[in-house]
């Protein structure tokens, strides 16, 4: 499956993306283009739904949400993102609105897809550190790992790839802690 780019001559602005109808298929604004996706597979749902769990339960103990997708992250002008999952601390629950998160949350997870694995490794890599994403992770299900991405390691350079039986853990979400191969399907 592909993903579908709107006509590449027609940049949107934020207000004509918030103007759109409210939907269930993923759809982002990607510098200033409407990027439509196919519906996840099950092994990125298996992925996120694991993930979802490990941080709902961590965000409760400390008071900050995790915030599954779709739910808009709004960047700048031009980018309206969809992280897979994202996680805000109590500091930041100032930034849920109705109609998405407007600041930086500490954490934004990206499952990679064949379709959106370009995407999210540079235009959204970009995007999420730009804004102050206090970290950005990447999932690869086909390699197994997450490379976590902070503004300090910069675009080129992982702070930590965790893979096997690596205990994952976050500089800023420290009551999260989970082996990396727990949330791969066999």
């Amino acid at each position: 499956m592909k993903t579908l780019h709107s006509n590449p001559s027609k940049i949107l602005t934020l207000e004509e993306f918030l103007q759109l109808e409210e939907t269930n298929t993923p759809c982002e604004l990607i510098n200033g283009e409407l990027i439509m996706s196919p519906t996840p597979t099950f092994e990125h749902q298996t992925i996120l739904g694991r993930l979802h769990v490990l941080f709902f339960h961590a965000a409760e103990s400390t008071g900050g949400n995790a915030c599954l997708s779709p739910f808009d992250l709004h960047i700048d002008e031009r980018n309206v993102f969809q992280p897979d999952l994202m996680y805000l601390s109590p500091a930041k629950k100032t930034f849920i609105t109705p109609r998405g998160i407007k600041g930086p949350p500490d954490i934004a997870v990206e499952i990679l897809s064949p379709s959106n694995r370009h995407t999210d490794i540079s235009d959204k890599k970009e995007g999420y550190l730009r804004l102050g994403v206090s970290e950005y992770w990447i999932v690869d299900p086909p390699r197994k790992n997450i490379t976590i991405f902070t503004p300090a390691s910069g675009e080129e350079i992982p702070l930590r790839v965790f893979a096997g039986n690596d205990e994952v853990t976050s500089t800023v979400f420290p009551t999260l802690r989970f082996k990396a191969d727990t949330i791969f399907p066999a």
